[in-house]
């Protein structure tokens, strides 16, 4: 089935010989194409590559050209041609008494063949296919190098380790070995348990294998050691790996993403708060129980059931002080909180790149073996169709 809109894309560079086949294939391709460069024989073909491409910086997406002409045949054309574009997509049309050329053909590289008088639908489908195949190749080179800077961005502010599934890292990047105080490589073939706090494994680590296991991914905190016996904490995202062709689980890439400065500073300004908290309950009780002890010692006075004001003063300060300290801690737990959700938000948006442009990559890839394979089978039934050459002894 045709793509009008992808074949609208494409550019086209068309060689013949025979103004008659010329005129009426080229008004079609014309028609069909973003835009066709004809050309009356190789050397003419050659010249016109040469002018587009380099003079004019213009690309050319597919060749289609006879093979027997004047001045330069049309194989003769593809190898310089080839020597100047090993990949674009070279498609010969030929007649049945020109299946000699076939051996040297195969050895320049040209993609395919149409055999004379030319179908026309066929020779479009042939050139899509090819072409769709150079698309995608090119998609996956795009994809890989997006991906590639996507985990060079996450490499620089994110723990990665790549684990297999007898828990054994096999890859862990610069940042976590620096966190972790190892030398560059020192953690490979270690297993990762040796990394984490023992406080962590009964659940974290075991929800996290738990889920690994079950192919999904799995996101939470989970706490750390150094090997100079220091604590650190990671929110952690990590994906199973799978066999690509069983589909089962063979291990998990972990990134993480440490505390920043501002989220430490902030949970330790916390704990300071509620030190200060708990010490101005301390004083609010000792004052309370003065009142007492007052209101005991004073009780055949007049003002029996009455604080002294100068208590009531301090007893209303200690109060208000643990009133203003209570609003400073839940301001500070809104703001840790917020932190909290913009690093986790970066962290997902980064992860759904990488998953997605994975994904294209895979998708791509498997279309392109799909359209090999369709192409592949075109050529042999072509090659069978072509009648042998007769020998006389």
């Amino acid at each position: 089935m045709f793509n009008k809109e992808f074949l609208k894309t494409l550019t086209i560079l068309y060689v013949e010989d025979d103004e008659t086949i010329r005129t009426s294939l080229g008004n079609i391709l014309k028609k069909v194409f973003k835009e066709v460069i004809t050309c009356v024989d190789g050397q003419d073909g050659v010249s016109n590559y040469k002018l587009y491409t380099q003079d004019m910086d213009m690309e050319f997406d597919a060749v289609i050209s006879d093979i027997n002409m004047p001045n330069m045949n049309g194989l003769e054309m593809a190898k310089v041609i080839r020597e100047l574009n090993m990949d674009i997509p070279i498609v010969m049309t030929t007649a049945h008494g020109e299946s000699n050329y076939l051996m040297e053909a195969i050895k320049i590289g040209i993609s395919g063949y149409t055999l004379k008088p030319i179908n026309t639908k066929e020779l479009l489908a042939t050139i899509q296919k090819f072409c769709e195949i150079k698309r995608n190749e090119k998609l996956i080179k795009e994809k890989e190098k997006e991906l590639s800077e996507y985990m060079e961005l996450i490499n620089g502010i994110a723990t990665i380790v790549k684990v297999n599934d007898k828990d054994i890292i096999i890859e862990s990047n610069q940042f976590f070995n620096t966190v972790a105080d190892y030398e560059d490589d020192e953690l490979l073939g270690s297993n990762i348990i040796i990394t984490i706090h023992p406080d962590s494994i009964p659940i974290a680590y075991k929800q996290m294998k738990e889920t690994i296991q079950k192919g999904d991914t799995w996101k939470g905190k989970i706490k750390f050691i150094t090997q100079n016996k220091e604590i650190f904490h990671l929110r952690c995202t990590n994906i199973p790996t799978k066999d690509e062709n069983t589909g089962e689980v063979i291990g998990y890439i972990s990134i993480g993403f440490l505390a920043d400065d501002e989220e430490q500073e902030m949970q330790e300004t916390m704990s300071k708060v509620r030190q200060n908290i708990l010490e101005q309950k301390k004083k609010v009780l000792q004052l309370n129980q003065e009142v007492k002890n007052l209101r005991i010692s004073n009780k055949n006075k007049p003002t029996v059931d009455r604080t002294s004001p100068l208590m009531q003063e301090a007893l209303g300060s200690e109060r208000k002080k643990t009133q203003d300290l209570v609003k400073q801690i839940e301001h500070y737990e809104q703001e840790v909180a917020m932190l909290k959700d913009k690093l986790s938000n970066i962290a997902n948006i980064e992860m759904a790149k990488r998953q997605q442009v994975l994904k294209q990559i895979n998708e791509l890839k498997k279309e392109n073996a799909i359209l090999k394979d369709n192409l592949i089978s075109a050529q042999s039934k072509i090659v069978e169709l072509t009648p042998k050459p007769e020998y006389i002894e």
